[in-house]
């Protein structure tokens, strides 16, 4: 089993690599660091080029002061898209497979459908986890680059929710891959899921236990909330992400291919 569950990953990584999905993620995660501290740096020549036009309608436009907070505050901003994308590119990793047969002489041959369950999740989570920190890092490199170390002590924290936020995520795309036929169906499942927690997040009693609130860190960042008001969160995204990932594998072990 051992064995089996080592190839497959192999397998998995081999193909990531070939598919050209992994240079695509590298690309952009990598354009996802750069823009926060570049929007930031090039918000005060922004606004000054477009003062005259302002002017003329009447607006006045005071000078903006930008420093590594305002960066944060960006690459806070833009994870959101990119947790979204990282899931458009794997949506279809299991129901794809499952719908094209291609593991059927893999199955017959001896490799357990808890092994291919195992291996995706961990391949795909090494992957979120991977480009996340590398996000993370090309942000911090610029910000000490441009701001020096102003704001780095407590720049480490707020970043871990978002990344939780990325691995929940991932396990409620293999509880929607174990059941759906197509890619399409889990990236609804998905999108149905979240609406549902945005909407309930309305609610400020239930916002602080849903998995989105991981992902409200700009105040945090910006030293305005405490972390402990992510604890709840944090708790509900572990537990039902793992919850999700037993009914994937007992509904994965189930399934007709």
């Amino acid at each position: 089993m051992k064995t089996g569950f080592a190839a497959f990953l192999k397998k998995e990584w081999t193909e990531l690599a070939r598919s050209g999905r992994l240079l695509i993620l590298l690309v952009m995660f990598l354009l996802f660091g750069i823009m926060n501290p570049a929007i930031a740096k090039l918000t005060p020549w922004l606004m000054e080029q477009m003062a005259e036009q302002l002017a003329e309608a009447g607006l006045s436009v005071s000078a903006v002061a930008v420093d590594a907070k305002t960066s944060w505050a960006q690459f806070y901003k833009n994870i959101p898209m990119a947790v979204l994308l990282f899931a458009v590119l794997f949506g279809g990793c299991l129901s794809n497979e499952c719908e094209r047969k291609t593991l059927i002489p893999l199955l017959s041959r001896g490799l357990s459908r808890r092994s291919v369950i195992g291996a995706k999740a961990l391949l795909i989570s090494l992957v979120w986890t991977g480009g996340y920190w590398l996000c993370f890092g090309v942000t911090f490199a610029y910000n000490a680059f441009f701001w020096g170390s102003e704001g780095a002590a407590g720049a480490f924290v707020p970043a871990l929710f978002p990344w939780l936020f990325g691995l929940w995520l991932i396990s409620m795309l293999f509880l929607f891959s174990a059941f759906a036929r197509t890619g399409t169906a889990v990236l609804a499942g998905l999108a149905v899921l979240l609406i549902c927690c945005f909407t309930a997040g309305m609610l400020p009693d239930a916002a602080r236990w849903l998995p989105t609130k991981l992902l409200s860190v700009q105040a945090l960042a910006a030293g305005q909330e405490e972390t402990a008001e992510f604890v709840r969160a944090s708790i509900s995204a572990a537990v039902s992400g793992g919850l999700g990932y037993f009914v994937a594998l007992l509904g994965f072990e189930r399934r007709l291919l």
